[in-house]
């Protein structure tokens, strides 16, 4: 069966992470006064990212059985970049072990918690932050899915009986050149491994408050008349036997042909996407 290479040392995974970092992603998330969509979509990824971390270190051992990349764009002209902060932002595919032993800053937030004797009690919690909030220029995701290409290329080569690549747009508009990014797309989900091809996933984000999609099996479940809709949905991935019962475990009924795809997400749906397609892609699958 594809999609079934148990991930180690050895044949380690892939999560490659685009983030469209265009102007508009400094509107607010979801229509709400609060994070922009920039904010929002930073946290969540900081979030899985230390997620990532968790799931692969067990006391003092840390087993890198994923490598990661995470790439902008938008706020770098016509180009896509490395969207890693500090020593990590010279280094294009990174370790698990590296990820952790490089992070570089800490957000402190203040949060109440029980007291053990029936009160609540304020204390403050640190969390890891990699990547920033940036909202700026226009949308080359194109770009992105090409610096994607060759990342994925390079690595399935060095890797040729893992686990297949994943690769997740978080994104809140169409693309410049939407006519590019899916003759990109067309030649990265062609790219693989023995065990299968890459994968590609899609978080559409808005402003809005219309109704989300999540994980549709067709393009007639997607608001009638959004040709941006339709194609992030034609170019997100079928979920494989090992993602879709991952996906199920997080509360979603699906049937086989559900998409890697939700629409209007909000954060919370979005933290569950970049769980299915990172996390869920190593689930249990330890050395």
């Amino acid at each position: 069966m594809p999609y079934s290479q148990l991930l180690n040392s050895e044949n380690p995974g892939y999560i490659l992470i685009l983030i469209d970092q265009s102007g508009s992603m400094g509107g607010s998330f979801g229509g709400k006064t609060g994070g922009s969509k920039a904010e929002e979509c930073a946290k969540a990824v900081n979030s899985v990212l230390q997620e990532l971390g968790l799931n692969s270190t067990k006391g003092s051992k840390i087993r890198n059985r994923c490598d990661i990349s995470v790439l902008s764009y938008g706020a770098s002209g016509n180009q896509a970049k490395n969207a890693f902060l500090g020593n990590l932002a010279s280094k294009s595919v990174v370790t698990i072990q590296e990820l952790l032993q490089n992070c570089p800053k800490l957000r402190t937030e203040k949060r109440e918690i029980d007291d053990g004797d029936g009160g609540r009690v304020e204390v403050e919690e640190q969390f890891p932050i990699w990547i920033d909030p940036v909202a700026s220029g226009g949308t080359p995701m194109a770009a992105a899915f090409e610096m994607a290409y060759n990342l994925v290329d390079s690595w399935v080569q060095n890797h040729p009986a893992s686990f297949p690549p994943t690769v997740i747009n978080i994104t809140d508009g169409a693309p410049d050149s939407q006519t590019d990014a899916q003759n990109t797309v067309s030649k990265l989900s062609k790219l693989g491994t023995s065990d299968g091809t890459t994968l590609i996933l899609n978080a559409h984000i808005s402003e809005g408050n219309a109704a989300r999609v999540e994980l549709p099996s067709s393009s007639s479940e997607l608001p009638p008349g959004d040709g941006n809709a339709k194609f992030l949905f034609d170019i997100s991935s079928e979920l494989p036997p090992v993602l879709l019962e991952r996906a199920m475990g997080a509360g979603y009924n699906l049937t086989a042909g559900a998409r890697g795809f939700v629409y209007n997400a909000d954060a919370q749906t979005m933290i569950k996407l970049l769980n299915i397609g990172s996390i869920g892609s190593i689930g249990e699958r330890q050395e």
